[in-house]
């Protein structure tokens, strides 16, 4: 094992662990999707292009630095191409650590649509550890077009939906976290589609939105979004 890797084997063991189960659960197919995973700000753990997620193993996950130069890789594995995506967002972000993005079904379905629904105050777990799921503008994948795109929005939010494309999760504590909440918001998903087959959907007041500051003093969670700007819940859905 190379010195790089002893020093942050626990990192990239759950960065392997992350992208197996992304493919178990369907999220991400062939070579879709990629993670990244911060770590003391200037280095960055990151998947490969062209290995499908169920195949990644311990030596595929390359380290790079925040300018995207490669310190080291074991088998020979170029960075995803997205790998401009990623930089650009760790550095609009610097309370993030990890970042997933994927195409699990339903949400990537929603982006196929012009809708503002997942952006909605709906239930309170999303709000409270996600925020809104804000849409991003199509531009080309693998692009640095992409990669600005998401210029105007990266504070508002840990979740953004690329239209026609799929969706990116941030965590400030990782990789395996944020893939919690990709499950999370995939559910939210599922349930907005059974709501509409009903009925019409009840969204959350703005004062129980307020309400909700006491879980998070409880529980010491932190706000969704950058908290350079984000101060408050209701600041999520103005």
């Amino acid at each position: 094992m190379h010195e790089l890797q002893r020093k942050y084997e626990s990192e990239i063991r759950e960065i392997v662990f992350t992208s197996n189960r992304l493919a178990d659960l369907g999220y991400v197919t062939s070579h879709g999707g990629n993670l990244s995973y911060r770590i003391n700000g200037n280095i960055i753990l990151i998947t490969p292009t062209k290995v499908p997620k169920r195949k990644i193993s311990f030596n595929d996950i390359l380290i790079i630095d925040a300018n995207g130069n490669v310190l080291f890789n074991a088998n020979d594995r170029k960075p995803t191409g997205e790998t401009p995506m990623h930089i650009r967002i760790l550095n609009k972000r610097p309370d993030i650590k990890g970042l997933v993005h994927a195409h699990p079904p339903v949400l990537t379905g929603f982006s196929l649509v012009d809708t503002d629904l997942l952006s909605k105050p709906l239930l309170p777990e999303p709000i409270l550890e996600v925020g809104p799921v804000i849409s991003v503008e199509y531009a080309e994948p693998i692009s640095d077009s992409l990669a600005i795109e998401f210029d105007k929005v990266i504070h508002k939010s840990n979740a953004f939906l690329m239209k026609n494309h799929g969706i990116i999760i941030l965590s400030s504590e990782g990789v395996e976290r944020a893939l919690d909440l990709l499950e999370m918001i995939e559910s939210m998903a599922i349930s907005i589609q059974t709501s509409l087959a009903i009925g019409n959907l009840n969204e959350i007041s703005k004062e129980s939105i307020n309400d909700l500051e006491n879980i998070i003093t409880k529980r010491n969670l932190k706000i969704p979004g950058d908290p350079r700007y984000i101060k408050k819940l209701e600041d999520l859905y103005e």
